[in-house]
């Protein structure tokens, strides 16, 4: 995915949110007081709520950058490239971020079906395929998802991804921040996932 200076658009339905970004009740107060998408993230980061702003920015962020988001987190569990389903998953999404063809978003719909739902992997794969132009079989008539689905399994990438075994407890759900707002700024979250990686070189198993 190529860098860009420059912050991107990012979706804002204030009822979307309302209804599926699973935000806490101070999320919703703060959602109902700022019209605006970035001065929404920026205020719940700045008020200590890492959790809202992570909710909302993986619904807000358009649907290749937040798929995106879930694939550099995965690229951190240490073991990914010895478990070949997750990792072939993750490789899926990652062709759909490059590419954004209905085939690859088909595809890694396909994988996410084979990956155990209970790790990351699987979401994330699925975040691709429910970016694509339909979620009906081959062959059918298409029926395109809804918009907000890309977002909700991205987060379950996150949410799970917080809890994976391969990282020993060494990192929280917040640590995931600051690669979506590099995301959110235009960029194309590396930088951001390398110092993520020193932080948690330097943390001693939980």
């Amino acid at each position: 995915m190529a860098s860009s200076p420059l912050s991107i658009p990012l979706r804002f339905q204030r009822s979307e949110l309302e209804a599926k970004a699973d935000l806490t009740a101070a999320g919703k107060g703060m959602l109902g007081r700022i019209g605006h998408p970035e001065k929404l993230v920026t205020a719940l980061v700045e008020n200590g709520n890492a959790r809202d702003a992570i909710y909302a920015l993986a619904m807000m962020l358009p649907h290749r950058q937040a798929v995106w988001w879930a694939c550099l987190a995965a690229r951190v569990v240490p073991d990914l490239e010895r478990r070949s389903q997750d990792l072939a998953a993750v490789a899926a999404a990652e062709r759909w971020v490059q590419g954004g063809g209905a085939g690859d978003a088909e595809r890694a719909g396909e994988i996410a079906n084979a990956c155990d739902p209970d790790f990351a992997p699987a979401w994330v794969a699925t975040a691709a395929y429910w970016a694509g132009p339909s979620i009906a079989p081959r062959g059918q008539q298409a029926v395109p998802p809804a918009p907000h689905l890309p977002g909700v399994a991205a987060r379950i990438a996150l949410l799970l991804l917080a809890h994976e075994p391969a990282l020993a407890g060494r990192i929280a759900f917040a640590d995931w921040l600051p690669v979506g707002l590099a995301l959110m700024a235009g960029g194309n979250g590396a930088q951001a996932q390398a110092e993520l990686r020193g932080r948690l070189a330097e943390r001693k198993p939980g």
